[in-house]
């Protein structure tokens, strides 16, 4: 018994271990990698009452100061930081669309549901395939109570999201109103 215990506890740490690992080499990678330099074109020019005004935007040069507009090459003197969380930032944004695609694709169209009802219903069916293994194949209490609390607010939860998803019964009832509150309008409009 003791034994089972030890070997279940290297497991999960080894297991813990690997994860931490590659969360933070997931983080760190792309700060090794930003060599990333930034250069903006600013322009200047002085007005009629003799103030120097600068801009990066040359359409915004009235035409009467066009020819007299000074260009200057200027490097971005941010910070290395500023730019490598810029650059971390659209990676992790262009990650979450390709990730949302791929799901939106894999959503099967479940009939008389819209795509995002259907999406909603597969995905609260998956987790609560999770939550149900959870359930049984854990050994500890907390875990198990922890799961069947998840699973009764996934089933409370998920009737509510299929009735407020775009195209579910909320949707129709609001655009029935607009559309009666227009023809309200109308009828108020014709009244002399």
């Amino acid at each position: 018994m003791v034994l089972e215990l030890t070997q279940g506890n290297s497991r999960v740490r080894w297991m813990l271990a690997v994860w931490l690992l590659a969360m933070v080499s997931g983080l760190l990678m792309p700060l090794t990698f930003s060599t990333e330099a930034g250069a903006t074109t600013m322009y200047s020019y002085i007005d009629d009452q003799g103030t120097p005004v600068i801009t990066d935007n040359f359409n915004t040069i009235p035409e009467r100061y066009r020819a007299k507009v000074k260009t200057t090459e200027q490097t971005s003197s941010a910070p290395q930081g500023a730019s490598t969380t810029g650059a971390i930032h659209e990676r992790v944004t262009s990650w979450q669309k390709r990730v949302t695609e791929m799901a939106s694709r894999a959503v099967p169209n479940i009939g008389g549901l819209s795509h995002s009802q259907s999406q909603i219903l597969t995905y609260a069916g998956i987790a609560a395939i999770v939550l149900f293994l959870a359930t049984y194949m854990s050994k500890g209490p907390g875990v198990r109570l922890l799961a069947l609390w998840f699973l009764i607010m996934l089933g409370l939860g998920t009737p509510v999201l299929l009735y407020v998803s775009k195209d579910g019964p909320m949707d129709v009832i609001q655009k029935q109103t607009t559309q009666t509150e227009k023809k309200h309008q109308e009828r108020l409009q014709q009244i002399p």
